[in-house]
């Protein structure tokens, strides 16, 4: 299947309303990244009230268990590929661990909705995945894009270039 060509964050219009993929919020909590700012550029924009900003439950807790790896990699001098097995085999580490948590809190503070997944759109996923050959986060992703009639989609996964019905936006590289 032809993958589509992206577009910049930059080019979400006013208005649009735009389900945000977990990518984008690591970048914006995790930076510096090449692509921090033109993600933190878009979540503001949602913040400001420029456009309207939507992900689900399944991202943010995506979200979290990738920004918790990141934390303890740099407290816990790990490499990222490591912590997972270090978190499980040493719990004190996992307890110790704090700044991951207030994520939540500051994406609801974006004005960010957060939508629920529940049993229907994780049946619809399943369609997703046979249709599109994606794996269960992603499928659920779309499903729930579907389920909200939700177009805009702003990630840095390129496996959703394969979705003809929706326009993904990607971060951009500070000064390109």
């Amino acid at each position: 299947m032809p993958v589509r060509a992206h577009r910049p964050l930059e080019d979400v219009r006013t208005g649009t309303r735009i389900f945000i993929d977990a990518n984008i919020f690591v970048y914006h909590f995790s930076g510096p990244t090449p692509l921090t700012d033109s993600s933190s550029a878009l979540l503001q924009r949602v913040q400001d009230g420029d456009i309207l900003g939507v992900t689900s439950a399944v991202v943010m807790v995506e979200l979290l268990h990738r920004l918790m790896i990141l934390e303890a990699a740099s407290a816990l001098q790990l490499q990222p590929r490591d912590a997972t097995r270090y978190l499980r085999e040493h719990p004190e580490g996992a307890k110790s661990l704090g700044r991951h948590r207030r994520a939540p809190a500051a994406v609801h503070a974006m004005g960010v909705e957060v939508a629920p997944v529940d049993s229907a759109t994780i049946e619809d996923s399943h369609a997703v995945k046979e249709q599109h050959g994606f794996l269960t986060n992603d499928a659920l992703v779309l499903a729930t894009m579907q389920r909200l009639g939700i177009t805009a989609l702003a990630s840095n996964d390129s496996d959703f270039g394969r979705v003809q019905a929706i326009t993904v936006y990607r971060p951009t590289e500070a000064g390109t």
